[in-house]
Parts: structure tokens; sequence; C-alpha cells
């Protein structure tokens, strides 16, 4: 028996700081964001649908981490708000080929207000920008 009086952590997401990696992604914010020292969005995520990678480039498509979106995402107040009210968002990225690796950026986003409907933003087809 140790004489320390050891506690598990209360880590509220698996450590692993992910970045969007395929052209549709769902996912909702489960604690609240923060702005790293390199300008980004850090925010706790349950990943819902589409594929997100680490820095190591594993690839998740299912649990939780925490997604580095870009700073300029924090001039959109009704994306912020979404994030901020814990709402599903569904992200439409744009695939773009820069020094040899596959990027995606951010294009579109939708606020999805039942989750049964995931499926259907998923597969569903826009094309460039809505608006």
């Amino acid at each position: 028996m140790s004489k320390f009086n050891y506690k598990n952590l209360n880590i509220k997401d698996n450590g692993i700081f992910l970045r969007i990696a395929s052209e549709r992604v769902v996912f909702k914010a489960v604690d609240d964001w923060h702005k790293t020292k390199s300008g980004f969005i850090a925010v706790p995520i349950k990943i819902y649908a589409g594929v997100f990678k680490d820095f190591n480039g594993k690839k998740y498509t299912e649990g939780r981490g925490t997604l580095l979106l870009p700073g300029v995402v924090e001039k959109d107040k009704d994306f912020m708000k979404a994030l901020d009210n814990g709402e599903i968002i569904g992200v439409v990225c744009e695939k773009k080929e820069k020094d040899g690796k596959v990027l995606y950026y951010l294009d579109m986003y939708a606020i999805i207000e039942n989750p049964d409907d995931i499926e259907d933003f998923m597969n569903e087809e826009v094309n460039g920008n809505e608006d």
C-alpha cells in the first residue's frame, strides 16, 4: 500500500490535438475553447462524423480531442456562438495540396439541429459558398 493518496486526473478530452482531414466533418464543442499563443482556437470536441488527424498522422473518426481551428473563425460571431452553446456543427472544407501535403481549408458550416440529420449532411452535395 502506498503512503500517497493518488487520484485520477480529471482530463476532459483525450489530450489529442486534432485537425480536419476530410471534406466534411461534424463535431460539437464539449468544453470552453481558448486561443493559443500561436493564434489558433483550441476547442475540446466530440467527433460525430468525418475524419480528423492528430499531428502524428493518426486518423480519428470518433471519440474526443482538441480541435485546432484557425483564429480567423473568431470573427464569425454565429460560429463562435455555436461553439459556446455546444451545438452540433457540420463543416465543409476545400481540399488543397500544398508542399506535397493534402490540407483541408474551412469553407462553409451549418448548424445541425437534429443528430439524425448528420448522415444527410455528410452526403449532401453543395457547390462552393452557398451564401
